[in-house]
Parts: structure tokens; sequence; C-alpha cells
């Protein structure tokens, strides 16, 4: 009689083709194992096929049949409980961990018993329910379904596209008609026709270009002969990934010959001789392995060596594993499911041989595109990955009677159903491609004068401090003029006295008048402090006034266009890499991302240490302005422009630059008797009692290179590399970012949270750098971690940033460290540099604010391939307590269900960044334009 077969589990609904005939020991015994439409059937052994408790409903049969011991048949009361229901349940979490925790291990096998899975207890609502939650669940997890197929459709078309673009490549971007260099009769192999190939180049069978061997097969009789060897044997699984796994590749024991005749060397390419069809043919450059141990190719694995030069290894990898590996596939033999390839049809292959001189271009330019798509594919991929959470997430969901009903959407603008959890955007609209705001035309133009002053000597910054002064000049002449509430900042209309003049006075005045200023107090000294002209022509500071007169409406009735426009000014100094202007500057997208995590408020007192231009201070303003809750007294919302937010700044003038920036933000007033920035250097001196409730900083990179005593004082060795000691600080150092960590937990209070940006050395570096680590996961709750590409250093454009996020906790009773486990979200994988994370369309630091998700504790986050938890103790247990996470440290299992709508919204994340990926690939594969193709189009 039919038996089912323990794969029939592997789905909600039992699969009764995963059966075979079986013999039973008497009808009746046949009889008793009968199963019908309406049971419920559990896997009780955990063998390949079938998770142990596995439930799958029987919807119907087509006949008797039957199943096996290592199954328990259910038939519920279906007064009582649905039995569609049941299965839903009983794929839940909370069944979950009762079913693991009854497992019973015996010589290696894992099983339950039916009375085990009779104890379990089940979430059951009302009857009435069961129908509303099975619905509603239906709904969306074929939403998600729907969704998923969408994006492997897409990923297929990916792949479609790969193949294209690299036999377009390979073969020469093939042209109808025959070019020389081909000779069909001698290289044409399988009788299928060769594609033309450009003049020079020719079709050669692979065995005239390399040595093409099959791997060895050892001798299982001699295995434990003493005189082998053992070496490591590379099997068609060892392709999957993008790099070779050496440890974990298995090993074999070869004669000392065998193995060096075999033995694996950098360039060697491997193909995959026999397996699955669609693994067949697959080929890869092998590297450099482990020093300790020789790599042999498997039996069923070819290693082709290249005789010379005649033909790049990449580029005949690039080949296999594009058009030429369907030409592979069509000679393969396919036997029950598996194919083969022998070695004298791969040595019978014809590959197209380029030019010598163009394949080291060919190959750069092919594996950029490759590296391309592949960085495109892996945020749907992530995706993907995530689908079974998010599914997870519906369950319980509908299981705890939170899951919105779902309707089918009216039209395809209305997808979100009634009831549905609406996620506001973390961080503000980003305008499109190609098209910058109003703000950034107006400071285009202001930027405008600069290349020419360029030329003549003016730094970026130097340039800057120029317009800075002269807009101040301007805005204060509108505060003069204005028709209510005027006030007259200096005394006098500065900028009409500096349009009366001309020449040399012109000159000789804004001189003395930078001098007067600089002398005064509050804010109006600290922008002018140590201010002087470096414009040495006259007629060069009288076009920068005229600049500043034209380029803007100056008498607009809304003024609150002056911040974004100097914000955007700011922003085009610091892309002149030549004065180091950059190291004052940090990217806005990434500012906008911390503010986003770490929400000011108006009762935080906001510092920044490391000031530069005033980013994070002028960004927390607005983010306050833009949530002030209503029913705020005005002496609290003064505070925010009398020393709750401030920050220091060793540079004059990147502090000028900020007060400047602070001031046309409305955060700097100008009746203040104190400036918010202060210019000093932040480390020299303990904060004593002005603390912070919230620091962020982004250090300036570096060495001390000079010792300051605890008093402020200069030290007595000049500029060497000194180490830096202060009585609050964990470890004395020369490291710049380690000290500025240390300042940043002495400037905190109990309770007080930063987000700091430090180079990778901080989280590896030894000595003074792991006491300082050991420190902060023990004193501080360091949560989370966002690991940077290569592209947000506005100095060393090679050096890689992180940001860290931490807050100070008070020391617990029982000495145990207040972090609990630090999430690491990572923005590198697939992504060469910040080009690929922020362009100013990009999602990718979106993505990292959902899933940071502010407001909410750090045990509510939904682990993803790019944000994945580590406990406390096994950063602790890391040699030199390395932050510098990689692969070899598991990461810890998340324990909370996740909500599905935050799930989602990570996909969704992910999707839109995968999605603008390809948008960019799309413009960079259309051709140019020209008058022919306009006509022939």
């Amino acid at each position: 009689m039919p038996v089912l077969q323990l794969p029939a589990l592997r789905s909600a609904t039992v699969d009764l083709g995963e059966s075979r005939e079986g013999p039973w020991a008497s009808a009746a015994e046949a009889a008793n194992h009968l199963i019908r439409p309406g049971d419920i059937l559990m896997s009780r052994d955990g063998r390949i096929g079938a998770q142990i408790g596995r439930a799958a409903l029987v919807r119907e049969t087509t006949g008797p049949m039957t199943y096996p011991g290592t199954m328990v048949r259910v038939r519920v009361d279906e007064r009582l409980i649905d039995p569609e229901y049941l299965v839903l349940a009983w794929e839940s979490r909370a069944v979950r961990r009762q079913i693991e925790s009854s497992v019973r291990q015996v010589a290696n096998l894992r099983h339950t018993a039916a009375r085990d899975l009779e104890r379990i207890r089940l979430p059951l609502p009302p009857r009435a329910e069961h129908e509303r939650i099975k619905s509603s669940l239906a709904f969306w997890l074929a939403r998600v379904n729907e969704e998923e197929a969408a994006v492997r459709d897409t990923l297929r078309d990916i792949e479609d596209l790969r193949t294209l673009v690299i036999d377009l490549r390979v073969v020469g971007r093939t042209m109808p008609g025959r070019h020389a260099g081909l000779e069909p009769s001698t290289t044409a192999a399988h009788r299928a026709p060769l594609p033309a190939v450009p003049v020079g180049w020719r079709w050669v069978p692979l065995g005239e270009l390399a040595e093409v061997v099959r791997g060895p097969m050892p001798n299982s009789r001699r295995v434990d002969e003493t005189h082998g060897v053992e070496v490591g044997s590379l099997r068609p699984a060892e392709f999957r990934g993008e790099r070779w796994a050496h440890e974990q590749m298995p090993t074999v024991r070869l004669d000392a010959d065998t193995a060096e005749a075999y033995r694996l060397t950098p360039g060697d390419v491997l193909f995959v001789l026999s397996g699955q069809l669609d693994s067949l043919g697959v080929g890869r450059v092998w590297e450099q392995g482990s020093p300790q141990r020789t790599y042999v190719p498997d039996h069923h694995v070819a290693r082709v060596r290249m005789a010379g030069d005649a033909l790049h290894p990449r580029l005949l990898t690039l080949y296999v594993n594009g058009v030429g590996r369907r030409r592979l596939r069509g000679a393969a033999r396919v036997t029950a499911g598996l194919a083969s390839l022998g070695i004298d049809q791969l040595r019978r292959t014809p590959v197209p041989v380029p030019p010598l001189a163009e394949q080291g271009v060919l190959v750069a330019s092919l594996e950029a595109w490759n590296d391309g798509l592949t960085s495109a594919t892996a945020s749907a991929e992530e995706a993907l990955a995530m689908a079974d959470q998010l599914r997870d997430g519906c369950r319980e969901q509908a299981l705890a009677d939170g899951l919105p009903d779902g309707t089918a959407p009216s039209s395809e603008n209305d997808v979100r159903p009634e009831g549905a959890v609406t996620v506001p955007p973390t961080t503000p609209n980003r305008r499109p491609v190609g098209q910058p705001s109003a703000a950034e035309r107006r400071a285009e133009r202001l930027w405008s004068a600069f290349p020419p002053l360029s030329d003549v000597g003016i730094t970026a910054l130097e340039y800057s401090e120029q317009m800075a002064y002269l807009l101040f000049f301007k805005a204060v002449q509108e505060l003069r003029h204005r028709p209510l509430n005027r006030i007259d900042v200096l005394g006098f209309d500065v900028w009409d006295e500096l349009a009366l003049r001309e020449g040399t006075e012109l000159t000789r005045y804004y001189g003395a008048l930078l001098a007067e200023l600089g002398d005064r107090g509050g804010m109006v000294g600290r922008i002018f402090h140590k201010a002087h002209n470096p414009l040495r022509r006259p007629v060069q500071l009288q076009n920068l006034i005229q600049q500043l007169r034209e380029a803007l409406s100056w008498w607009d009735e809304r003024p609150e266009w002056r911040a974004p426009v100097f914000d955007a000014f700011l922003a085009q100094g610091s892309e002149s890499h030549r004065t180091g202007a950059g190291q004052y500057f940090t990217q806005r997208g990434l500012i906008d991302a911390i503010v986003a995590c770490t929400r000011p408020t108006v009762e935080d007192t906001i510092v920044d240490p490391a000031a530069g231009t005033g980013g994070f201070l002028v960004r927390s303003f607005e983010h306050i302005a833009r949530h002030l809750p209503p029913g705020i007294p005005p002496v609290q919302r003064e505070r925010l422009s009398h020393g709750a937010i401030r920050g220091t700044e060793l540079v004059d003038t990147a502090a000028r630059l900020a007060t400047m920036n602070l001031f046309l933000h409305g955060v700097e007033h100008l009746d203040g008797d104190r400036a918010a920035i202060e210019v000093r250097d932040s480390l020299a001196v303990s904060p004593g009692r002005r603390r912070a409730t919230l620091v962020l900083a982004d250090p300036p990179l570096g060495q001390r290179r000079s010792a300051v005593s605890a008093t402020g004082a200069p030290g007595p060795h000049g500029t060497e590399d000194l180490a830096f000691a202060r009585p609050d600080f964990w470890a004395a150092t020369s490291h710049q970012q380690l000290n500025f960590l240390q300042h940043v937990y002495t400037l905190l209070e109990i309770g007080g949270r930063a987000a700091v940006v430090v180079p990778d050395s901080v989280l590896f570096i030894r000595g003074a750098g792991e006491r300082v680590r050991r420190q902060l996961l023990k004193q501080c709750d360091v949560h989370t971690l966002l690991r940077l590409p290569v592209g947000f250093s506005g100095v060393a454009s090679a050096v890689k940033l992180n940001v860290l996020f931490f807050e100070k906790a008070a020391a617990r009773p029982d000495g145990s460290p207040a972090t609990r486990r630090l999430w690491v979200y990572d923005l590198r994988t697939g992504r060469a540099t910040a080009a690929d994370t922020l362009d100013p369309t990009s999602s990718s630091l979106d993505a990292f604010v959902a899933a940071y998700r502010p407001g909410h504790p750090p045990d509510t986050r939904v682990a993803s391939p790019v944000f994945k938890p580590y406990s406390v103790n096994a950063l602790l247990a890391e040699p030199g307590v390395s932050l510098d996470l990689g692969g070899d440290l598991p990461e810890e299992e998340p324990g909370a269900a996740p909500e599905p709508h935050l799930v989602a919204q990570q996909i969704s994340g992910r999707l839109e960044d995968a999605w603008r990926r390809f948008a960019r690939l799309a413009e960079e594969l259309t051709p140019p334009r020209d008058a022919r193709t306009f006509r022939s189009s």
C-alpha cells in the first residue's frame, strides 16, 4: 500500500506525490494507518527532508494511503479548532520552542514521541475567530509570495543581463557577417555555429591553449597508508560563495607524487564536470590557498592551466560562465537528473581569444560590470533572505490578533489596507537624480567666483571665510532695515559703507573693519576673531560684493532660504581635497541619519567636541524644531540658544564658519554674550560639571602631535607623537580618536547618549585601544555599530569609517557589563564606495535608520543579513576585545518575534536601494545618442 515519506511534509499541505509502495504486517494494521481529508500529519523524526515536529494538512486523498512510524496522525474536533488554524498555530514560535524542548537525541538521531506532542499547549482563540485569522494571514502571505516572485523574476532578468553584457564583450561585440580569423571547419564543436568575432580575434579549442586534466580519484584501499600526504580536496560544492572556503574543504590522502602532480597554483582555472545541470561548467580562478596545506581538484572537477599568456584566466571564466555555459551544457550527458561532462569534450570546447594587448583592458572592464551587477543584486537577495522572517512576523501577529484584515487594493496607488501601520519617512525626502535644489543652485552661483581666485593662491577655506563675512554684513543690513522688529547689530550700515568705496580705499576700510569687529564679544567677535583679508587686489573684493548682491534675491519675504544656501555652500567647499577643507565637514546624509537615530529633544543639552562647520548642531536644532511638542514654554525654547547647544573647535576658520552656520539657522542670537562655539583644544581639560545628555562628534583623523598637561599648557616635546594623559581617561595614548572617544564618555551624564564617527583602527588597535574598548563595553551600553564604505572621510578617501552609538550607564551592583549585545549594520558588503550609498536618491542610510528603530529598545530590532547582534561576552572574549567583527564570530540569535511591518519596511529599503542601482546601471548601459541613432530610433 502507498506509504508517505517525510519530504511530503515540506509545506503546510501534505504532498501525496512523496510516497512509495510499502508492505504492512496485516490489512488491519494498514487500516489503522489510513489517512483521510482533514487529518494533520506531524513528523517525529529529524531525518533529511522534514523538520522535526513539522505539521501538514491532508486536504484530499486519491485512494487508500498510509503514513509511516516516523509520523504522528492528528484528528481534531472541528467544533473546537479548525485544522488549518492548528497547522498555522503549530508553526508559531511559542509552539516551536515547546517542540524543541521535547526532542530526544539517540545515536545522532533526533526524534520526539507522540505523547510529547500531546502535551504541547496551543494559542486558542474562540472558534469563531479562526476563519478571520486564517483569511487575514492568507491575504498577507499571498502578498509576500507575490512580491517575492516579482523580485525573483527580476533577479533572473538580471542574470540574463549579466550573460548578455559578458557575451557581447567576450566575443567582441558580435556583428552580422563573418570576419577574418574565423575557421569554422577546425574550431566548431557540437554542431552549434560559432558567433562571428572582430578582426584579430580567433576561436581556439581550449586544449590547444591549456593543460586540461581531471582531478585524481583517491584509492580508498590505500587511504591509511602512512607514506601518503593529506591534501585539501576541492569538490563542486566548494564553488558556492564568492571566495574559496579553505578551512571547510575536506581532506584526502594521496601519495606524494600524485599530490604534487595535481597541486593547485594561483591562476589555475577550475571547472565543474558533474552534478546538477545548473552547476555544470561553472568556472572559477584558484587564488592563494593556505601555505600549510596542498590543494588538489576532486575527480568531479577539472583543472585548466594556461600554457603561456595566450589567454587571461579570468577572461576564460567570464566566457564559460556566460555564453560558453550553454555550449558546455549542450555537450553534457544527463542521466537521472545528474549531468556530466567528459574531459575530452572540455578540451574541444572553442573559446574566443582576442589580441593579447586588448585582454587586460577587456578583463578590467568586464569585471567592473560583473562587480557592479553583483553589488546591485546583493540588496535584492538580502530582501529575499528576509522574506521568511516576514512570514514569521505575519504569523505571530495573526495569532496575537494584531494583523490587519487584508483587502484587495482598489487601484495601483491604493495598496495599503485600512488599519495598516503607517511608517513615516525617517529622513527628509530626497530630490530626483540630476535635479539640484534651489538652495544648491544659489550656492553654485556663489561658488562660481572661486575657481579664478584659486589661480592666485586663494584656498577654498579662505574663500568661504570671505563669503561668510560678506553674507553676515548683508544679513545685518536686512535686520536694520526691515519694517518691524528692527535690530541694529553693528550700529551702522556696513554693507552701504562697502558699496560706497572702491580701489585701495575699499581694501583699507575692509581690513580695518575686520580687525575692529574681531575685538567685540559674543557671536560677532567669534565670527571675526583673527579675521583678515587675503584678497590682494581691490577688484577681487569688489567682484565678490557684486556676486553676492546679484546671486541672491535678498529682499525676500521668507528669509529662511539663507540657511540651506550657506549649508550647500559649505558642502561645495568641502569637496576641495587639496586644502583639506573636507576635514571640517561631515556628509550631510550621514548627519541626518545619526540625528534621526539619536532623536534630540528640547530637554537635551547637545555638545559636539569637534564641531567643524557645525553640521551636527544645526541638524539637531532643526530636528528639535520639527518635532517640538505643543505647550513648550518660551523659557525652555530660549535655552536652545543659550547654552543647550554648544560645540568646541580648535581651528579659528572652522569655528567662524560654524558660528555663521548656527546664526543663519537660528541657533545663535545676535544679542548673546557668549558664542555657542568655543575655540580651544577639547582634549586639554576635563569638562568639569558641564555635562551633556547628547554628544555627536566626527573627530579629526591623525595622531596627537603635542603633549598638553592637565592645565592646558603645551608640553616640552615639540611636535612629536606623544601619549596624551588625563586623570579621567582610561588610557594614555597619542591616538587622536581614542582620546576623543574617552573625552566623549567624560562629557556625558549618566543616561546620556552619544554617536561618534571613528575609523577602523579604533575597533581593533591593541594596547590603549583594547583598554578603551573594554571599559566602553563595561561602563556604557554600546548597542549599535554602523560600518560605512570607503568615501565618507573628507580628507583621506581610502579611510573606512564607522559610527558607534552608546549610552553612559550607572555601575551595576553585580559588576556585569552595561552592554548586553552590539548590533552591527554593514553598509560595506556589495558597496565599493560611499558613492554607491549616498547619492541624492540613495535609501541605504534610510534603511539603516528604519532597522535602528529610533525611540524603541534594541531588543525589538529585526536581524537581517546586514544587521546582526553580537553578545557582549563574545566581544569581551575576542582577542584584544576587537570590534572589527568578521564571519568567525557567531552573531547572537535574536529572541523576540519580528514585527511584520518593520521587516517589510527593511525589505522595502533594500529593494529600493537595489532599484536605484539598476537605474544607475541602465543609465550607464544606454548608448550615446547622435544624429544617426536619433533618426533610426
